[in-house]
């Protein structure tokens, strides 16, 4: 979405009645299923098809071929319980047949074929947020779109390219692809001239059949339903009808011999290439002007291809210009005597006189002679087929094949490069003291940290988190507090900072945490101004107390603040039809916030926290793709605003998008137009995908900087988190941390409520707060908080 339209769409929103109730959030009691609703009771296993090794094909366009054939083949012969196989095709054009969509789809393969209504743009962009979300990305027919879409990523997927003819693989660069697979010598041989340094990335795996769907039995009910009488010999052509496939040259060579062999009859099999259409008319006129049109059947594109060779004894292959065509190790799985021409690959199929006839090329005469002598002696026929088996078995059989695909996918895996160690902060897992000084209503500010007795007991809550493995914090500077109409009043603050120094705990600390002194007007400029004083202040004062490198969170969810706060009225300041100028005033006024930081102390670090969040097109929904996305996207503003990438004006730079913190909670994924979708969903996307995709974007350190949930789910969602953030980190995504948020249970946000869902308990009279055995347990098994 442009953000002229995001303006447009924030103009539209309801204004609320001055005394309406706000809406629900952070642990609000809720009918309906809502942002910061209580989460279910029971923690769902994920989608079993998360956990497996997710395959992207990518193809230019889903004919019928070797390629199609050669995934369609890999979706039913890897194993279920550890691959998971997707397409998406680029283009199609009018005539193109859908029998490979159907046949995809019968299998269970998911066959996206959104980018057939989208323009080259629009398909790079396409691709550029799908690609994410798997493991590994095959490029099939030398597809135009995938090195623009990879170009946008930071962090990439690895990519295997995959050629069946020459050409493609001379075509275009060859730097992002992790290896290029020629079905054949010669286009191994061309992609290896393209990576000179590494020529060995360059393989050879040839197409593949499947044995078990060619079937003898097949062979008179076919040869039946074609009309063909048992004493006739069966001579066939298939494939699409394309011109470099010399279909003329078998029509000319059938006129010959059917003028002298009354016994032959000739077969046709394949449809019109959807970019030469033409092509077809053109034999069928050929046929009818040679006078063999009686004993030729043309039946194009069929699905029954092995049960058709069934019926033949004897195929021809008269190309110039293929790759390897797996039509020839088709005909062998049904042991047919095959007459080609010398063309690339098949001269790796064929063995002149053993396995096949070879005759020259553009020579009908030739062709005419090759098949009388097969129609004449059944003997031929037969040895000659059953070499071609033997080496089809031997080469080209899915019990072959199907190991050389999986050495090679986890060949690319393991060459992936896993992220650094953690480096960034004292402890992997974090505590995050819940700091919010919201206003509920028109009434005075809400004090978490207060009601928790945080403030009054640091020392003895970070002795406690440290005695747990967990030495590094979020806590935060309550503005309100501090600044007294621009003269500061440390005295709510020393007291922390001095018990993180002495307690050798490491803090983010929070400046804006939703709440700010009374007297601001945070739309006017001299909320900006007032901002990044007081933030100056601060960072004098911490220094006064500590040495430690300073880590700051400037303003605290600047995304959902404008939406609360601009747009849904639910937090201060209670706006309606302001969410982006709000947004951009937040950006504004942490980016003034920043250069003062970084003027007190030029090692100042920085972590934005906002919301990760997947928002998914259904296509029941009624609602437009390019809508769910443009709301997905608008996630990403707060950084972009932030690092100068959009409406540069306000100050943003580079430099200032420092640690790139995330907040993900169970609810963070939802339906555009439906609900919110838990981890068992199918659509549900990884926490590893999302944490790829801003790392891919932003090429930044990273942080959780928030997760967590209520009751009995909190052990099992630490498991999830932990879980896929190692699964991100082991495909390079450099997550520095996990920040358990809230630490400490805590009344909610709208009501009184106790929300449990801290690794700490809210009361912290008795010399420590009590701990949550499930969460505790699972940090444990993680393993995490013995980094150091």
């Amino acid at each position: 979405m442009s953000l002229r339209e995001e303006q447009d769409a924030a103009l539209l929103t309801d204004t609320p009645d001055a005394g309406a109730e706000p809406t629900p959030h952070h642990g609000a009691h809720a009918p309906e299923p809502v942002w910061g609703g209580i989460p279910p009771h029971h923690f769902p296993q994920p989608h079993p098809d998360a956990n497996k090794i997710r395959i992207l094909f990518v193809f230019a366009w889903l004919v019928v071929g070797g390629e199609e054939t050669e995934v369609r083949l890999l979706a039913r012969h890897l194993p279920r319980d550890r691959y998971r196989i997707d397409v998406v095709a680029c283009f199609r054009k009018e005539g193109m047949p859908d029998q490979t969509h159907d046949q995809l789809r019968a299998l269970g393969i998911h066959v996206d074929t959104a980018p057939y209504d989208m323009g080259f743009d629009d398909t790079v962009d396409y691709l550029r947020r799908k690609l994410p979300g798997f493991d590994v990305v095959v490029s099939c027919q030398d597809v135009a779109d995938i090195y623009p879409a990879l170009e946008r990523l930071k962090l990439r997927p690895p990519l295997i390219e995959h050629g069946g003819l020459v050409r493609e693989a001379l075509s275009g660069p060859k730097h992002f692809t992790s290896r290029y697979v020629g079905v054949c010598d010669s286009i191994r041989e061309a992609a290896a001239s393209k990576m000179p340094d590494r020529r060995h990335h360059a393989r050879e795996i040839p197409s593949m059949v499947d044995l078990s769907e060619f079937r003898p039995e097949a062979r008179d009910p076919m040869r039946h339903a074609l009309g063909v009488a048992p004493d006739e010999v069966l001579l066939g052509w298939v494939g699409r009808l394309d011109r470099k496939k010399r279909v003329e040259d078998f029509i000319d060579a059938a006129a010959r011999v059917a003028a002298v062999e009354p016994r032959a009859r000739f077969v046709v099999v394949g449809g019109p290439d959807a970019f030469m259409p033409e092509y077809a008319h053109e034999l069928h006129g050929r046929a009818h002007a040679a006078g063999v049109a009686h004993r030729m059947i043309f039946t194009g594109d069929r699905r029954d291809v092995p049960d058709l060779m069934a019926a033949m004894d004897g195929l021809c292959w008269l190309s110039r210009g293929e790759g390897m065509p797996h039509v020839i190790a088709e005909a062998g799985a049904a042991r047919l005597a095959v007459i080609a021409t010398p063309d690339n690959g098949a001269c790796e199929q064929i063995v002149d006189g053993r396995s096949g006839m070879f005759v020259p090329y553009e020579n009908p005469d030739a062709v005419a002679e090759a098949m009388l002598r097969l129609i004449r002696d059944p003997a031929l026929r037969v040895r000659l087929g059953a070499g071609l088996r033997a080496h089809v078995e031997a080469t080209y059989s899915t019990e072959v094949v199907i190991p050389q695909w999986q050495a090679l996918i986890h060949e690319v895996l393991d060459e992936v490069p896993a992220a650094p160690p953690p480096s960034l902060f004292r402890s992997f897992v974090l505590g995050g003291w819940e700091c919010s000084t919201h206003r509920r209503g028109w009434g005075p500010h809400r004090d978490i940290m207060a009601a928790v007795g945080h403030d009054r007991h640091a020392a003895q809550d970070y002795r406690q988190l440290g005695g747990l493995g967990i030495r590094s914090c979020r806590d935060g500077a309550r503005w309100h507090l501090i600044d007294r109409g621009g003269a500061y009043d440390f005295s709510s603050f020393t007291p922390m900072v001095e018990a993180a120094r002495d307690t050798g705990t490491q803090v983010v600390w929070d400046l804006l945490h939703y709440g700010w002194p009374e007297d601001i007007d945070i739309y006017r400029p001299e909320f900006v101004h007032r901002f990044a004083r007081y933030a100056g202040a601060v960072a004098e004062h911490v220094r006064g107390l500590t040495d430690e490198v300073p880590f700051w969170c400037p303003v605290n969810e600047i995304s959902f603040h404008a939406w609360a706060g601009g747009d849904a009225r639910y937090l201060n300041p209670y706006g309606a039809g302001r969410g982006w100028e709000l947004k951009c005033q937040l950006a504004r006024a942490s980016i003034a916030a920043m250069i003062e930081l970084r003027a007190v102390d030029p090692r100042a670090r920085f972590v934005h926290a906002e919301p990760l969040i997947a928002i998914h097109h259904v296509d029941w929904s009624g609602r437009p793709r390019w809508e769910a996305h443009g709301w997905h996207d608008a996630q990403f503003q707060a950084f972009e605003l932030l690092g100068g990438w959009m409406w540069p004006q306000i100050g943003g730079d580079p430099s200032f998008v420092d640690i790139v913190g995330v907040n993900y909670y169970w609810n963070n994924q939802w339906n555009h137009g439906g609900l919110t979708v838990d981890v068992d969903d199918v659509i549900y996307r990884p926490l590893s995908d999302l944490l790829f995709e801003v790392s891919a974007r932003y090429g930044r350190p990273m942080l959780i900087a928030e997760t967590g949930t209520e009751g009995d789910r909190r052990g099992a969602w630490f498991d999830y988190v932990a879980a896929e953030t190692a699964r991100a980190r082991v495909r390079g995504v450099p997550v520095e941390g996990i920040c358990l948020y809230p630490v400490a249970d805590h009344p909610g946000w709208d009501d009184d409520r106790m929300c449990p869902n801290g690794l700490l308990g809210i009361d912290p009279s008795n010399g420590g707060r009590s701990v949550d055995p499930g969460l505790a347990a699972a940090i444990r098994r993680s393993g995490l908080v013995a980094r150091r």
